[in-house]
């Protein structure tokens, strides 16, 4: 049930995320909705479906950059991975921890993004990208974990309800 929502949702956020947000930005730094999604997913308590989420979001940013098809699904499949191992470990009070998590998250993400930039031979400017657009993007990032885990986290309850013994 969760991929019959999942994947338009993740259809969509990619959209959003090419033309829509592509115009918010911090300096050179624009929201990752579809990595914030899959964070927000495997948080809430969909951690297999968190790789699945990557895999299926990675495939749609890549048909959309001009990243080879299945480098973000790899950096996404191994977030969500990551994220997995912290999921039982978040508590719906805690504030810190999906920020903290959507720093960690964007910073990986955006590193094997350079790292597969150059790896195609692309010529970087590795101060001019970490001070411009990863560390910007990392804050716009951190901003806007808490509503999207919070949609993620409503969206499993609804879907996958707490089983309540009597």
């Amino acid at each position: 049930m969760a991929y019959l929502i999942g994947i338009p949702l993740l259809i969509v956020l990619a959209i959003l995320q090419t033309t829509v947000f592509a115009d918010i930005h911090f300096f050179d730094g624009r929201p990752d909705i579809v990595l914030l999604a899959v964070i927000g997913w495997g948080l809430a308590g969909g951690d297999r479906q968190g790789m699945v989420w990557g895999l299926i979001g990675g495939l749609l940013l890549d048909s959309f950059s001009g990243l080879p098809l299945g480098s973000s699904a790899i950096s996404l499949i191994l977030i969500a991975f990551l994220v997995s191992l912290y999921a039982e470990r978040v508590w719906e009070a805690n504030l810190l921890m999906p920020i903290g998590i959507a720093l960690g998250a964007s910073l990986i993400f955006h590193f094997l993004s350079l790292g597969w930039l150059f790896t195609m031979g692309r010529n970087l400017d590795l101060p001019f990208s970490i001070t411009r657009v990863i560390l910007p993007t990392s804050i716009l990032n951190m901003i806007l974990i808490l509503p999207i885990y919070q949609l993620m986290y409503g969206l499993h309850q609804r879907l996958y309800p707490p089983e309540i013994e009597i």
